[in-house]
């Protein structure tokens, strides 16, 4: 067997492979690009093991090894760091350090979400960060209203044409601008919304699922979506506690008790998995 840490970067990664005796065969400084895996792994007549941290970049590279038939593990990052320690930090101490924990069998792992799951994690998320930005501009549009002393309602952003009639003679031209301008933005946000929801309504493979919770007193349609993508499968937590706290609703010293597997947070999902 060989085993193989990867130090993975935006533009680079550093590989080392080492054999069962714990040898360095290979190590190589490479671009990020699947040609270069190629050529780097294909030099092994042995069978593959490889590990990368869980940082924002692996997605590309889980697909490679999935094609191509690498065993892949996912490192959490900070339990990592938790039981490997260096005076001398380079890429190369890293990516030896992975190596040597997948071989002994110590690498603490995050969750890899499967590819179709991922799919519509990506849906679901976009569709969040589309909706974080709608209302970062109707906040700092309504800002803007008030310094004239004119308040927007909650119910006026439904209907987006009227208001900017609405707001047109009781700001002056300046600012007027600005309304108009925010105004068309969230409108285009508005419709990359409905366009990603669309999408998510055509994830087949989940309609079961998904129709399972939306039986639940208090969960639609993107409630229900947005907990298939981010927790995955289900059977992955041994217990209900283990799930609380992964969802963190625990207390602190629960959380502690409770998730003992390294995987990571929903909140580190982002980048972790």
């Amino acid at each position: 067997m060989t085993y193989v840490g990867i130090d993975l970067h935006t533009n680079n990664m550093v590989n080392v492979a080492l054999n069962d005796n714990g040898e360095v065969v290979r190590e190589a400084k490479l671009p990020t690009s699947g040609r270069a895996l190629e050529d780097f792994f294909g030099t092994f007549d042995q069978p593959i093991q490889a590990v990368v941290e869980c940082t924002s970049s692996w997605y590309w590279l889980s697909d490679w090894c999935r094609a191509n038939g690498v065993e892949l593990t996912l490192a959490h990052s900070k339990m990592v760091k938790a039981i490997s320690y260096a005076k001398v930090k380079t890429d190369k101490v890293d990516a030896k350090t992975l190596a040597e924990l997948l071989k002994a069998d110590l690498i603490p792992e995050a969750y890899q979400i499967q590819h179709d799951r991922r799919e519509l994690r990506e849906l679901t998320r976009g569709r969040l960060r589309l909706i974080q930005w709608r209302g970062k501009l109707q906040s700092t549009l309504w800002n803007q209203a008030s310094k004239y002393n004119v308040q927007i309602s909650g119910s006026q952003w439904r209907e987006l044409e009227e208001l900017q009639q609405w707001l047109q003679p009781q700001l002056p031209p300046a600012a007027n601008l600005q309304a108009r301008l925010m105004l068309e933005q969230i409108s285009q946000l508005q419709q990359h919304i409905h366009r990603l929801e669309e999408e998510i309504d055509q994830q087949v493979p989940f309609e079961e699922a998904a129709d399972r919770l939306m039986a639940v007193p208090g969960l639609g349609k993107v409630g229900a979506w947005t907990i298939l993508s981010e927790i995955g499968d289900i059977t992955r937590f041994p217990s209900a506690k283990q799930f609380t706290s992964y969802c963190r609703l625990a207390g602190g010293s629960q959380r502690q008790r409770g998730d003992p597997t390294g995987i990571s947070q929903p909140t580190r999902m982002g980048t972790g998995t």
